[in-house]
């Protein structure tokens, strides 16, 4: 494969910042516009990322690429699957998953082609069918991918849910449960439902790495507003989710101690008391670290309007004012960061980070030469923070960025 290297900019030696830009192999192909960057770490705890790409014929590819020395270079990529109805939404970003067996999982939301149906004859006499054939429902599945041989190769998609009926699934997330098992936790068209959009939430867990048939976990939850997994330091599997209790939308959590079996009664993580008629397709991310877990989301509560970091307990630790969105956390063995883009007074997304130590929250940081960042992820690897984040210039095909901060 014909590698494209980016070259390190030391901006540190100018004294502009301290980061240097990642060596990469993936990024440099400008007829195509990349999405979703992703980090997460391989059973060998290297750094591995993973996005998608749109090529001319805007067929999407789902790529990944792996570190050996904690970021600061990345290999060729390496594609996992390549299809015109890969999902690409930021509600549902696709999921790569290192089992401790070695397996790897890519999880993606996949949208079937609704082809619009044939306009109906007129009558005799030239009156038109006052009966119109209906538009067929939208589907969208969950696909599941398998590799055994590091990614070089990957059995076809199937669905996680054995249910053939045509209904909306996605604002997935997935996770490896601490039995090595795989939960992929999602919401699903109510079948039978008369509203404009009403979905529950569900999960499917695997069983020595075939899928059993989903659970009902809550029947009651906002639409639209993606999901977070999260196995925290003591092995319980951690939903969090956007909650609807009379259209108040505030984020809860559920709790299970054993891998999935049985659940905990849903409690609001922080009492936020939004109240708005329509879901906000704005969900939530959450971390473990060694202080707990923290969560990020956004609320439009009438107090504290704003993207929030709470700590396990519910505690506000920070509220960003309104031009920020899209946080999200990291964390390592000593530390937690907070990723988020925010809109400067020109009308540019820049990246500003935060960390976290010891429970409390230091000084914003804005990351130099972040105009028009978007959608950003992060990683703590070797004690360097790894930030990855969509460049969308006006004019231009959105390009990634991937930076590593000292």
């Amino acid at each position: 494969m014909k590698k494209n290297i980016f070259v390190i900019m030391a901006l540190l030696i100018m004294g502009l910042s301290s980061f240097t830009m990642a060596q990469n192999t993936s990024f440099a192909d400008n007829s195509h516009a990349y999405s979703l960057p992703t980090f997460t770490k391989n059973t060998q705890g290297e750094p591995v990322l993973y996005w998608t790409e749109k090529d001319e014929k805007n067929v999407l590819s789902l790529y990944f690429s792996t570190s050996k020395d904690g970021g600061k270079k990345f290999s060729d990529k390496k594609l996992i699957f390549a299809d015109a109805s890969l999902g690409s939404s930021r509600l549902m970003r696709p999921r790569l998953l290192f089992k401790k067996d070695g397996t790897m999982a890519a999880v993606f939301s996949y949208r079937t082609i609704v082809v619009a149906p044939v306009a109906p004859t007129a009558h005799k006499g030239g009156h038109g069918n006052h009966n119109p054939t209906p538009a067929p429902k939208r589907e969208i599945q969950i696909k599941y991918m398998v590799s055994k041989d590091n990614g070089n190769t990957w059995t076809a998609p199937t669905s996680v849910d054995s249910d053939t009926s045509r209904l909306v699934r996605g604002f997935f997330d997935a996770v490896v449960l601490a039995n090595d098992e795989i939960a992929v936790a999602y919401l699903k068209d109510v079948k039978g439902s008369t509203k404009h959009e009403e979905r529950d939430l569900r999960m499917v867990i695997t069983k020595n790495g075939v899928f059993q048939p989903e659970k009902l976990i809550d029947p009651v939850v906002c639409d639209c507003c993606n999901i977070s997994l999260l196995v925290d330091n003591k092995g319980t599997l951690n939903v969090f989710y956007r909650d609807n209790n009379d259209d108040i939308r505030d984020i809860a959590r559920m709790t299970s101690s054993n891998n999935g079996a049985s659940f905990s009664k849903p409690q609001i993580l922080h009492n936020d008391k939004w109240e708005v008629k329509g879901c906000p397709h704005s969900g939530v991310t959450s971390v473990a670290t060694p202080n707990g877990t923290l969560a990020t989301w956004f609320s439009g509560a009438n107090e504290k309007s704003g993207v929030r970091l709470v700590d396990a307990n519910g505690k506000l630790l920070k509220v960003l004012s309104a031009s920020a969105k899209n946080g999200h956390v990291a964390a390592d063995d000593k530390q937690g960061v907070f990723v988020w883009e925010q809109t400067t007074e020109g009308g540019t997304s820049q990246i500003f980070y935060s960390k976290v130590v010891g429970g409390k929250v230091l000084d914003n940081q804005q990351l130099s030469g972040s105009d028009y960042g978007q959608n950003a992820t992060s990683l703590i690897a070797n004690g360097k923070l790894l930030i990855a984040y969509e460049v969308a210039k006006p004019n231009s095909k959105t390009a990634l960025s991937v930076r590593v901060v000292d």
